[in-house]
């Protein structure tokens, strides 16, 4: 998944006690953004939430190269 990933930055903030917010930014622009307090979950669910982003985007480029 690390690969698919690659234009994305990630930042992780503890913003209270055992609560976090994950904020992944893709170099374009868009963002996706989850607070909680199951870390690994929540990095599970913006990675794929940042995956769909990233197929929207390729795909996007796509069309507008045809």
């Amino acid at each position: 998944m690390k690969n698919k990933l690659s234009k994305w930055t990630k930042e992780i903030e503890e913003v209270s006690m055992c609560v976090y917010k994950i904020t992944l930014t893709h170099e374009l622009g868009p963002s996706v953004q989850k607070i909680g307090h199951d870390l690994e979950k929540l990095e599970s669910e913006v990675e794929l939430s940042a995956i769909e982003i990233d197929n929207q985007i390729e795909e996007m480029i796509k069309t507008k190269k045809a």
